[in-house]
């Protein structure tokens, strides 16, 4: 049988409101199992919706997973084990080993695949962020992985700065995973959080592009010539091993997937990535339905899906460094939401 550890270590806490999930690729409807602002994190990580949420994996159905947001679901990369192995390692109380610190949206970037416009704290958004933070320290102490931060970018928030300065586990092999467009990654930043070298500190950077022009129409609010410093400022630390792991992310869409090849050739050479993230553009966020379509060149009907896939098939994308988030999987076929059809037979308006 197929086993996802996610669903019995994974503590996803996915937004300023409280609300925490066992993964972030769970079905939106059934996302959220409790709410950390008013439960206790244990209590709420065994709570009757987790349960529910686990017990596709007993009937192996995994009703609530969505395919194209798991990679492990697109690359057929779950483990294989007995049911004998699997009634083994549940128990009758679950506790969050990996927990991913995603309830923080302070970012300076405005990137079309995450959100609209910038994000605005409302009134009472400090008091949240003190409160989840304090409910969390506990089980930071007891953790193997903390990453940060799913929803926004730790080094351009001052509330995540503040968990990361005075994060001092007691774990001396926790695995700590940030996760950052790079803009502010600089040495004053640095400078605060460089404790966290004395653990096994992975970095992941969305650069998204190396060419100027596309960069800024992706990564809105970015600033270009900031990152490609920052670049060199990290690549120096992974060289002196204060970053344990160093890795660079695009998320493919239509302006940046011919880019590809260039853009792995050069994460290696010209810097010292570990590994290319490679992730397909997914409707994580509230994209207009056009926009996506435009941007989804994994979809079948989209005009330069064929040119896409001979992109693909470029071999420096089999490089064992370069870990593609899809497979070699594509998306649904969707026609254009407007459904208007092209002269050539097209759907895309």
């Amino acid at each position: 049988m197929k086993y996802c550890p996610r669903f019995y270590e994974y503590l996803y806490v996915d937004n300023n409101e409280g609300g925490i999930g066992i993964c972030p690729w769970i079905s939106r409807e059934e996302r959220f199992v409790g709410n950390i602002l008013t439960e206790d994190v244990v209590t709420a990580y065994n709570s009757e919706a987790a349960a529910h949420i686990r017990s596709t994996m007993d009937d192996q159905s995994f009703a609530y997973c969505r395919p194209e947001a798991c990679p492990y679901l697109q690359r057929n990369d779950l483990e294989e084990i007995t049911p004998e192995e699997y009634e083994n390692r549940k128990k009758k109380q679950y506790y969050p080993t990996e927990i991913n610190l995603a309830y923080d949206f302070v970012c300076n970037q405005s990137c079309e695949t995450c959100r609209k416009t910038v994000f605005v704290p409302p009134d009472n958004y400090a008091y949240q962020m003190e409160t989840i933070r304090e409910k969390l320290t506990p089980v930071l102490d007891s953790a193997r992985i903390m990453s940060a931060s799913g929803h926004g970018d730790p080094f351009a928030s001052k509330y995540m700065m503040r968990v990361l300065e005075n994060l001092r586990p007691t774990n001396p092999k926790l695995h700590i995973l940030l996760e950052t467009n790079g803009v502010f990654f600089d040495e004053e930043h640095w400078e605060r959080i460089k404790h966290l070298a004395a653990y096994r500190l992975e970095i992941i950077i969305t650069t998204n592009s190396f060419n100027e022009f596309t960069y800024k129409h992706i990564s809105r609010g970015g600033n270009y010539e900031k990152l490609m410093k920052n670049l060199e400022f990290v690549s120096q630390l992974r060289r002196d091993n204060y970053v344990k792991v160093l890795n660079n992310s695009i998320v493919v869409q239509d302006r940046n997937f011919r880019e590809l090849p260039d853009f792995i050739k050069r994460s290696f050479e010209d810097y010292t990535f570990d590994c290319i993230v490679v992730k397909p553009v997914y409707k994580w966020a509230p994209m207009d339905d056009d926009v996506y379509w435009f941007k989804d060149v994994l979809n079948p009907l989209h005009p330069y899906h064929n040119e896409y896939l001979e992109i693909m098939k470029n071999p420096i994308l089999r490089d064992s460094r370069v870990y593609n988030m899809g497979g070699d999987a594509v998306h649904a076929a969707r026609p254009y939401p407007c459904g208007h059809e092209d002269k050539t037979g097209g759907v895309y308006g």
